[in-house]
This record gives structure tokens, C-alpha cells and sequence, in this order.
């Protein structure tokens, strides 16, 4: 009880935005499209579209490059689309011949302070995951509706987090695969071209880890010291929140397609950690979702070029160094 009170405190006050990294020498790119996609509550929700940067490779032997949708992160209580951290990355992203889509999602958790472990504690956090959620499939559903008047193939695209961001894509595909009630709104036989999770976990009510059919492609990068977003699992009877330590084990024990990267001894700056793993994440599209080709890596890794235990100092500017 005493180790799920300190992450559940840890998962809902410490996965802070990437703020810091909107100091100057970190130059941003602007979107070429800015929508409304949809008001809820008192929401007015955007998304940002970034298109390949002229004369980019768009096309591998003759196949399109998927669209990237990004969701933030931020704790479910901060963070934004637009942060110059993010298109900084958004810029490597589209000189590579990819699009970028990035969105809004409402922030369940924004008003709530000094929250204790209690029911509407726990309430808060599966509310925030269940919006978020929900947000990223009407979006995805606009984007099937008007993608083609930007270059956008809904039907063709990856959804990528960093922390509550990947919590999110992570959970999205999940309920996808087995048809939560929220997930109606799209298509039944539709799914995403893959999944990119940076320091993700899935939240679950029903106890262990099931997918009624199978997922689309999976990566994750996981530092195996994170206590924010667990990297392993806590659970409380049929209250489980598995990192990507335990995603992995059920995607190997079922031979999905997967690629799983754990940083020894790193903690949550993996989840910030996108403009030094590129190159991982362009191979994990071009072999496993473009050629459909099951590619399964599950690979320890030290990495000094991401700072170590320095989440919330200031150190994301290392990344660009």
C-alpha cells in the first residue's frame, strides 16, 4: 500500500511539462494549418499540423510516410501542443518527409492541488486518462473526416506520447483493440499504424493485461529507474498500472510486433528524451509499420547523452547539444 500511495502521488504531482525547454538558442518551426477540432466542457480544442519540409523523402519504395499525431505530456495538470521543446522535434520529424499532427487534449487533472490518496484521488487520475482518451479519438475521427483537405490519411498514421501524453496513446490502443464503449465513435475495423509510447503505461479496472485482438506495431523507451510513470507495475486488486516492463511481457508472450528500449538507470527523462531517438523511431516505422514487417528488439541501453535523474532541472537543452 505504501509503494502504490508513493507512485500514485509521484504519477499525478511529478509528470511536469517540458517548460524549461522553451528557453532561448532552441529554435521552433509554426504549423502550416491551425483547427479547431472540437469544444468540450469548457475546452476549445486545436491541433497543429506540421507538413514534410519541401524536398524531403516522403515515400520509401513507393509507400506513403505515415502521419505522426503527438499527444503531450504534462501530468494530465499542464503542457501544450505548441511547447518549443515539441517542434523543435516536430522540425527533425518533417525534414525527414514526415507529417506531424499535434493536439490538444483537456487536462482532467488541471485544478486539482495537493490531491491525497483517497477516492476521488484515484477518481481524478482514470478521469484524466478517460479524456484524454477520448479527445485523442475525436481527433482522430475529424482527421478521418477532413484529413484529405491537408495531406492527412487518417487511416495512416502513428500516435505518439511523451508521459501523460504516452499514458494515453498507450491506453488509446488498448481500449481500441478491445472495443471500450469510447472507442465507438471510430470505425470498427479501424486501428492506428503504430504506437510510439516515451515513458507510457496503461492504467487498467479489470485486473491483468488483455487485447481482445491483436495491436498495431509498439514502441516503447522506458527508463527502468522511472518512478513516475512506473516502468513495472503497481497494482491494488483489480487496480493495475503497468509500465512498459509489463506491456512487453504480454506483447512477447502473444508475438506482437514490438520494440521495447529500457534505459538503465534513468528515470522519467526518457519521456523527454524524442530529438536524441529519431533514428530509433523513424526504423520502428519504416521496418515495422510501413513494410509490416514483425521486427521484435528488446534492448538495454545506456545513453550518456540523456541527462540522467535530472527530470525537472532544467537539462532538456541538453538534448539539442
Amino acid at each position: 500500500m505504501k509503494t502504490l500511495k508513493i507512485t500514485l502521488v509521484c504519477a499525478l504531482l511529478a509528470l511536469t511539462s517540458l517548460n524549461s525547454a522553451a528557453d532561448e538558442g532552441i529554435k521552433a518551426i509554426l504549423p502550416d494549418a491551425t483547427i479547431l477540432y472540437s469544444v468540450k466542457d469548457t475546452y476549445q480544442l486545436y491541433l497543429d499540423i506540421y507538413h514534410p519540409a519541401p524536398g524531403s523523402l516522403t515515400r520509401i519504395d513507393g509507400i506513403q510516410k505515415p502521419t505522426i499525431l503527438f499527444m503531450f505530456g504534462g501530468g494530465f495538470m499542464s503542457g501544450t501542443r505548441d511547447e518549443t521543446y515539441y517542434t523543435h522535434w516536430f522540425k527533425d520529424l518533417t525534414e525527414q518527409g514526415y507529417s506531424v499532427v499535434s493536439i490538444d487534449y483537456r487536462l482532467g487533472l488541471r485544478n486539482m492541488k495537493n490531491p491525497g490518496l483517497n477516492k476521488a484521488f484515484i477518481s481524478g487520475l482514470l478521469n484524466s486518462i478517460d479524456i484524454a482518451v477520448e479527445d485523442l479519438f475525436c481527433a482522430t475521427l475529424w482527421l478521418k473526416e477532413n484529413g484529405h483537405k491537408y495531406g492527412i490519411d487518417a487511416y495512416n498514421m502513428v500516435i505518439c506520447g511523451s508521459s501523460a501524453g504516452a499514458i494515453s496513446v498507450m491506453q488509446a490502443e488498448w481500449e481500441l483493440c478491445n472495443r471500450s464503449g469510447k472507442s465507438s465513435i471510430l470505425p470498427e475495423d479501424f486501428d492506428y499504424k503504430g504506437v510510439a509510447s516515451f515513458s507510457g503505461a496503461i492504467f487498467s479496472t479489470v485486473g491483468r493485461l488483455e487485447y481482445k485482438r491483436e495491436p498495431c506495431p509498439t514502441l516503447m523507451l522506458h527508463g527502468t529507474a522511472d518512478k513516475i510513470v512506473p516502468y513495472g507495475q503497481i497494482a491494488l486488486f483489480n487496480l493495475r498500472f503497468m509500465g512498459s516492463d509489463v506491456i512487453s511481457r504480454t506483447f512477447r508472450k502473444n508475438g506482437y510486433s514490438y520494440r521495447i528500449f529500457r534505459y538503465q538507470g534513468n528515470s522519467h527523462e526518457v519521456a523527454g528524451s524524442m530529438p536524441k531517438n529519431v533514428p530509433m523511431l523513424t526504423s520502428f516505422i519504416e521496418e515495422n509499420v510501413m513494410t509490416n514487417t514483425r521486427v521484435i528488439s528488446d534492448s538495454r541501453l545506456t545513453d550518456p547523452r540523456i541527462p540522467v535523474k535530472n527530470w525537472g532541472k532544467g537539462n532538456y537543452k541538453k538534448l539539442y547539444k
